[in-house]
This record gives structure tokens, C-alpha cells and sequence, in this order.
């Protein structure tokens, strides 16, 4: 996560496992790799969802996080959101899960303290006095990849793999870049896929898709 709450990431679909090989094919040999367990958080009738807010709860091998995202922050290839994050004990993340402690609280002690504020704050606001409960979720296996830019800069990039409530596995590609790096990165990721021979296809978000693969024959 950034420090100043935005995090600025370009994400992009893969078609499929083979375009995930032609990708690995090309990047740096040492990987780091995490399972994931996904965990959105709504009202009944979907307020947040309808609001472009995300609250979900993320294990990654042993550690528990609770996050929180705003809608979208303009439009273009690179996606920026404000964003907080803060990881939570195991036993906090139980009652998280189960619905029997409430996330919105928990939230308001994430970092950093104003964004994660601002994003209670409208949480609230969107929710409307209606509790926020469980959703449900999917898993998530993402290989991450330390690269350096053109310009010098580090950025992590990280290779997903998910598995969707109707059974659909999806493969995307994140690259988180500080904003002083973003040109550099753009230039660095056409030049990957071009040399992998991988469209360019922007992606949604993992809560939108989720929110897509549970709807009556979405499969």
C-alpha cells in the first residue's frame, strides 16, 4: 500500500494460463507466492457495491488483512484508488468472517488514519444505518515478481490466479508503481506484452468480477 492512501496499480486481464506462461517466460527467476483468501463485506442490498466502495478482509498465508477502496480515481490505463489497509489478528479476522464483529469499526484504525477516516466515513454514509455483513469471496493464488523500470525504479508484479464462485478461473496482472515511475512503467508493461504477444485488455476489478460470477447464470 502506498503511503499517502492511493494505490495506483495497472491491471490487466489475461485470456488465459498460456498467456500467464508467455509472461512468466520473461520475467526475473526469483518469485515470492501467496494464497489468498478473499472476503467482501455489504449490506444486504448491495449499498457499498452501488457505491463503488470495496470492504473486504484478505488472509495471505497467515497474516490477516482489512482494507478498504474508494471508486476509481479518474480514468485511464493506470488505476488509482484511495486506499487503507491494516492487518488484524487471527481471531478478530474469525469474528470478521462469521459476521458476529462489525468491520466498519475495525476499519477506522486502518492506515493511513485520514484516508482510513474518509473511507469509514463514507462507508457509513452509503450503508445508511444497514449493517454490513459477509458476503462471501473466492481464493486467490498470486506469484509476485520484484522488476526494475526503466527509469530505476522498483515495482512489484503480480501474477493472479482466481477462482471464482461459478467454478471460472481468471488470470490478471497488477503493476503497482509510485507515481513519479507510472510513464516508465506504462512504457516498460507495453514492452513485456508485446515481446509475451498479450493484448492489452483492461480489467475490472476483483470485487466487480466477484460481484459478476454470483449472479444467475453467470457461469
Amino acid at each position: 500500500m502506498a503511503g499517502d492512501g492511493i494505490e495506483r496499480e495497472f491491471k490487466l486481464m489475461l485470456k488465459d494460463a498460456v498467456e500467464r506462461s508467455r509472461l512468466e517466460a520473461l520475467l526475473p527467476p526469483r518469485r515470492g507466492l501467496l494464497r489468498q483468501r478473499n472476503i467482501f463485506f455489504d449490506t444486504a442490498d448491495g449499498r457499498l457495491a452501488a457505491a463503488r466502495l470495496t470492504l473486504r478482509l484478505r488472509q495471505e498465508n497467515a497474516v490477516w488483512l482489512l482494507t478498504a477502496k474508494g471508486p476509481p480515481l479518474g480514468r485511464g490505463a493506470l488505476s488509482a484508488r484511495q486506499e487503507a489497509e491494516r492487518a488484524v489478528s487471527a481471531a478478530l479476522a474469525a469474528h470478521l468472517a462469521a459476521g458476529t464483529a462489525d468491520p466498519v469499526p475495525a476499519l477506522a484504525r486502518a492506515a493511513p488514519p485520514h484516508v482510513a477516516q474518509a473511507l469509514t466515513r463514507r462507508i457509513e454514509a452509503a450503508a445508511g444505518g444497514e449493517p454490513v455483513r459477509p458476503l462471501g469471496g473466492f481464493r486467490n493464488e498470486r506469484t509476485h515478481v520484484e522488476v526494475a523500470l526503466p527509469c530505476g525504479a522498483k515495482a512489484t508484479l503480480a501474477l493472479d490466479r482466481s477462482l471464482m464462485p461459478d467454478g471460472a478461473e481468471q488470470h490478471e496482472l497488477e503493476l503497482e508503481v509510485a507515481p513519479a515511475a507510472a510513464a516508465s512503467a506504462a512504457a516498460w508493461l507495453s514492452g513485456l506484452l508485446a515481446r509475451a504477444g498479450v493484448p492489452p485488455r483492461a480489467s475490472r476489478s476483483k470485487r466487480s468480477r466477484y460481484e459478476a460470477s454470483r449472479r444467475p447464470g453467470a457461469s
